[in-house]
């Protein structure tokens, strides 16, 4: 291959040679021409670096290779917290992209520098998510890289509501049905997929989805019902309620939760963004700003559009069952503008000595084992 700048490997988090193992056994299929690998933003717990170093050796010798940092609708990236790379970095721009495929009524599209590639590789995390089941797969080009419209259609409040759209579901998932088909529209080939540290599988996107769902255990057996949790969210999430909220719903609507009804969830997140800067953050905050909490009209009223309101709608959703109290906030004014509970004390200072303690909400999810 030609020569590039590799990233030091002192800042690689996972060994090169556990990578190539998983390369290896799934290489990608490359030819000459133009690549482009999709990879996530800052808010996905990936090893970028060690992901982009390790697939530059499998890459055929002079090959125009491009890596598309899928925003969806977050802001873009400042340039201190881009990745090291081996290959020329870009960013992802939702109003930038060409038409693929109507897939179920939803205008496909995605970024022209994954629709001007000759070969689309994507770099992801396999964790639980709220509609796609599991995230990874298709999921870093279709959303990820996808247009605005594309996005705003998927996100519509009866998809994400359809009945079998639920957290750690691949099968009979509809939404998960679409973005597979909308990454296979959009000629995503094989993927590259950390679903714990140092733990990796590659190949095509749905197969290596699946092998790596199949060794998570996300689920965490909670013999009683709590009237309290106190659900501790990473750095990479607790950047803005928007993703923090995350934590809440996963737990909150996941099935059986072991919670009583009216529990109290006490988020802990600094959210040193408020609500979030970019522009599917803002139309979650601007549909919060429109009515009063805790926004039932958003169930039961007209869908809101957009991409990002769907996280207003299962906040909503989230209400209706359990209070929220967000703990932790560096600045609580913005959040109790919109009517959310919120404060600059730590949740283990406000909630009740016996609250149930919750202390990774993406990947080990509560679930009541009671009779």
């Amino acid at each position: 291959m030609q020569k590039r700048d590799l990233p030091a490997l002192d800042r690689l988090e996972t060994p090169l040679s556990t990578l190539a193992e998983a390369l290896t056994r799934n290489p990608p299929q490359v030819g000459p021409g133009r690549v482009a690998i999709a990879i996530p933003d800052g808010t996905r717990p990936v090893d970028v670096p060690g992901a982009l170093t390790a697939i530059a050796p499998f890459l055929p010798a002079g090959a125009d290779v491009v890596a598309v940092v899928g925003l969806g609708l977050h802001r873009a990236m400042r340039a201190e917290e881009l990745p090291a790379s081996p290959f020329r970095l870009v960013q992802h721009d939702p109003d930038d992209t060409v038409d693929t495929a109507v897939v179920d009524g939803i205008p496909g599209g995605v970024s022209r520098h994954i629709a001007e590639a000759d070969y689309v590789l994507g770099v992801g995390v396999v964790e639980p998510h709220q509609y796609a089941g599991f995230s990874g797969g298709h999921k870093a080009v279709a959303v990820g890289c996808g247009a605005r419209k594309t996005l705003d259609a998927l996100h519509h409040r009866d998809r994400v509501i359809a009945a079998g759209v639920e957290i750690g579901r691949l099968d009979g998932n509809p939404f998960r049905g679409a973005v597979d088909r909308l990454g296979e529209a959009a000629r995503c080939s094989w993927t590259l997929l950390q679903f714990g540290p140092g733990r990796w599988e590659a190949g095509e996107p749905v197969t290596a989805l699946r092998r790596a769902a199949d060794q998570i255990h996300c689920w965490e057996d909670v013999p009683r019902r709590y009237d309290a949790a106190i659900l501790t969210v990473p750095k990479t999430k607790a950047v803005n309620f928007y993703q923090a909220s995350r934590a809440a719903t996963y737990v909150g609507l996941s099935f059986d939760p072991p919670l009583n009804p009216g529990a109290v969830l006490y988020l802990d997140a600094a959210c040193p963004e408020g609500l979030g800067e970019g522009s599917g953050e803002q139309a979650f905050a601007a549909v919060l700003a429109g009515m009063p909490a805790p926004w039932g009209a958003l169930l039961d009223g007209p869908a809101p559009t957009g991409a990002g309101t769907q996280r207003a709608v299962v906040l909503a959703l989230l209400l209706r069952r359990f209070r929220l109290v967000v703990c932790g906030v560096r600045d609580p004014a913005p959040l109790r503008a919109l009517g959310i509970d919120a404060t600059s004390a730590a949740a283990q200072n406000v909630a009740p000595a016996d609250a149930l303690r919750v202390t990774d909400p993406f990947h080990r999810i509560p679930r009541f084992s009671g009779g």
